[in-house]
C-alpha cells in the first residue's frame, strides 16, 4: 500500500494546526481542572465553618433528650432551610442525634453504608466525593473528641462528636460543564485562527515555492514556461535564477536541435554516399571477377601454374571485397530505415542447414568441423535476415578459430527460441564484449591485423535480431573460445502463427 502523499501546503497547515491543538488542549484541560478544584475548595471552606457552628449548636441543645420523632423533625427542618444539603448526620458524645436526607435521594443501602460507620472518622475536617443515584455529592465530615463526666460514677469518658453533610455537587458540575464548553469554544477559535495564520504564512512563505514547483513541472512539457515570483526575498532570486537557467537550456536545446538536424543530414549523406559508392564499386568488381573466371577457364589460352595461382588470388580477393561492399550496403539500408523485415512462417532448422552449407567450404579450408543441433521449430520471421545472422556468426567463428570445431545449436527455452553459435577460437576480452556489436569495430584495430573486414558483421547481427524483438549477447574466455547467443521471443511468434493458421482455415 502506497503511503499518503500530501502537498507542502497541507503539510504546513496540518503541522501548525496540530501544534495549536497540542498547546490549546492541554492548557484548556488544565484550566478546567483548576476551575473545578477552585469551586470545590470554595464549597469546602464555606461548609467547614457551618459544620463547626452546627456541631457546637447540637452539643449545647436539648436534642438528646427529645423524643426521636421530634428530633428527626427538627433536623429535617434544618435540612430544608439549606437546599444544598442532601444528607445531615449528627452524633454528639457518641450518641446518634439525627440522620435525615432530602427527598431527592432515597433511603437505600448505599446511603446507609455511606453515612453509618463502625469507627468514627479521624478528628478534624475530611471530605470525599461520591454519587448517590444520579446525584453527585460531597461528603464532608467534622469530628472532634469530647470528654463526658459521669455524675453517678464520678468517672470521665472519652468519646467524640461528629457532624456530616452530604452536599449537592450538581451546581458545581454544571458550572464546570459550562466552563468546559467555553474553553472548548476558545480552543476551536484558536484552531480556526491557526488555520487562518497557516494559510497566510503559506501564501507568504511557501506560496512562491509552490509557484516555482509548478513552473518546473510545466517546464518539463513546455520549455517556454517560466516562474513568476514577486516575494522580494531569496525565493524571488531563486525564481530569477531558474528563469535564466531555463533560457540557457532553451538556447542549448535549439543549438542541439540544429546540430542534430545537421548530423542527421550528414548521416544521411554518408549513407547515400556509401550506397552510391558501393554500387559504383560493384560494377568494376564484377568485371574483375568475370575476367578472372574467364582466364581461369582457359578462354585466352593455357595458363602456367603461377598465373593460375595469381588469378585465383585475384578472384579470392574480389570475393572478399564483394562481401565487404555487401555488408556496407546492408548497413546503409538499415541506417536509412530502408531494410525492413518481411515476416513469414519458416522452419529455423532448414535456415540453419542452408547457412552451414554456405560456410562449409571456408571451414574445410581451415580443417574445422561444424556440428549442428538445431531443434526444428516454426517461426514467424524474416528468413533472409535470420540466415544472414547465422552466416555472420559462423563467418566470425571460422575467422577467429584456428583449430577445433564450431557448434550450432537451437532449442525452445521457456518463452524464447535460443540459437547459439560457439567456437574454440581465440576468445574475447571482457572489456570488448559489448563494443564488438558497435558498427566499424573489430577486436584488432591496428593496420596489421590478421583478420580483414570493416567491423559490420556483428553490428548487422544486432540490428537484425532487434528487428525480430530479440536480443544477442556473447560469453567468452580468452583462449577458450566464444559463445554467441540469440534469443527470439516466442509469444508474438505464436500469436502470428495462430493468425496464419486461422487465415488458411478460412480460404
Amino acid at each position: 500500500m502506497r503511503p499518503l502523499r500530501l502537498s507542502l501546503r497541507y503539510k504546513f497547515v496540518f503541522t501548525l494546526v496540530a501544534f495549536t491543538l497540542l498547546v490549546a488542549i492541554p492548557l484548556g484541560a488544565l484550566s478546567i481542572m483548576r476551575f473545578a478544584e477552585a469551586l470545590e475548595e470554595q464549597l469546602v471552606i464555606r461548609w467547614e465553618t457551618t459544620a463547626k457552628g452546627w456541631l457546637a449548636m447540637f452539643e449545647n441543645s436539648a436534642l438528646r433528650i427529645m423524643p426521636p420523632q421530634e428530633r428527626a423533625e427538627h433536623c429535617l427542618s434544618l435540612l430544608l432551610d439549606q437546599p444544598e444539603i442532601l444528607v445531615l448526620h449528627v452524633t454528639v458524645g457518641g450518641t446518634p442525634i439525627c440522620l435525615v436526607h432530602s427527598s431527592q435521594i432515597s433511603n437505600n443501602s448505599e446511603l446507609q453504608s455511606l453515612f453509618f460507620f463502625k469507627e468514627p472518622p479521624p478528628a478534624g475536617i475530611s471530605y470525599e466525593k461520591h454519587r448517590l443515584g444520579n446525584l453527585p455529592i460531597l461528603k464532608l465530615s467534622y469530628t472532634r473528641p469530647v470528654v463526658i463526666n459521669e455524675v453517678l460514677s464520678g468517672t470521665s469518658i472519652e468519646t467524640f462528636s461528629l457532624l456530616q453533610f452530604g452536599l449537592n455537587m450538581s451546581d458545581v458540575q454544571s458550572q464546570v460543564q459550562r466552563e468546559t464548553a467555553n474553553i472548548a469554544l476558545i480552543v476551536l477559535g484558536y484552531v480556526v485562527l491557526g488555520i487562518v495564520i497557516a494559510f497566510a504564512f503559506y501564501k507568504m512563505i511557501l506560496g512562491p515555492v509552490e509557484s516555482l514547483t509548478e513552473a518546473l513541472k510545466r517546464f518539463k512539457r513546455d520549455k517556454s514556461a517560466r516562474a513568476s515570483v514577486r516575494s522580494g526575498d531569496e525565493l524571488e532570486t531563486l525564481a530569477q535564477e531558474f528563469n535564466q537557467m531555463a533560457d540557457v537550456i532553451a538556447e542549448r536545446n535549439q543549438e542541439l536541435e540544429e546540430m542534430n538536424l545537421a548530423l542527421s543530414k550528414a548521416n544521411r549523406a554518408k549513407s547515400d554516399f556509401l550506397a552510391v559508392m558501393s554500387h559504383e564499386l560493384k560494377t568494376p568488381l564484377h568485371a574483375i571477377r568475370g575476367y578472372s573466371q574467364l582466364l581461369l577457364e582457359g578462354v585466352d589460352g593455357p595458363l602456367t601454374p603461377a598465373q593460375r595461382e595469381d588469378l585465383q588470388n585475384i578472384l579470392h580477393s574480389g570475393d572478399h571485397l564483394l562481401e565487404l561492399i555487401e555488408n556496407i550496403l546492408k548497413f546503409s539500408k538499415i541506417e536509412a530505415g530502408e531494410d525492413r523485415p518481411y515476416f513469414e512462417v519458416i522452419d529455423l532448422s532448414a535456415i540453419a542447414e542452408e547457412a552451414i552449407k554456405s560456410v562449409s567450404a571456408l571451414a574445410r579450408k581451415k580443417n574445422l568441423l561444424i556440428e549442428s543441433h538445431v531443434e526444428p521449430a516454426l517461426l514467424y520471421a524474416d528468413s533472409t535476415k535470420l540466415k544472414q545472422i547465422l552466416l555472420n556468426l559462423l563467418s566470425n567463428a571460422i575467422k577467429y578459430t584456428e583449430r577445433g570445431k564450431i557448434t550450432v545449436s537451437g532449442e525452445i527455452r521457456e518463452n524464447e527460441y535460443l540459437l547459439v553459435v560457439s567456437d574454440t577460437g581465440l576468445g574475447i576480452p571482457a572489456h570488448e564484449r559489448e563494443r564488438i556489436f558497435e558498427p566499424f569495430t573489430q577486436l584488432d584495430g591496428s593496420s596489421t591485423r590478421e583478420s580483414q573486414g570493416v567491423g559490420l558483421g556483428l553490428a548487422i547481427v544486432k540490428r537484425y535480431v532487434e528487428m525480430h524483438g530479440g536480443r544477442v549477447w556473447v560469453e567468452s574466455e580468452l583462449g577458450q573460445g566464444s559463445r554467441f547467443s540469440v534469443a527470439l521471443p516466442l509469444q508474438h511468434q505464436l500469436d502470428a502463427l495462430e493468425e496464419v493458421r486461422h487465415a488458411h482455415s478460412h480460404r
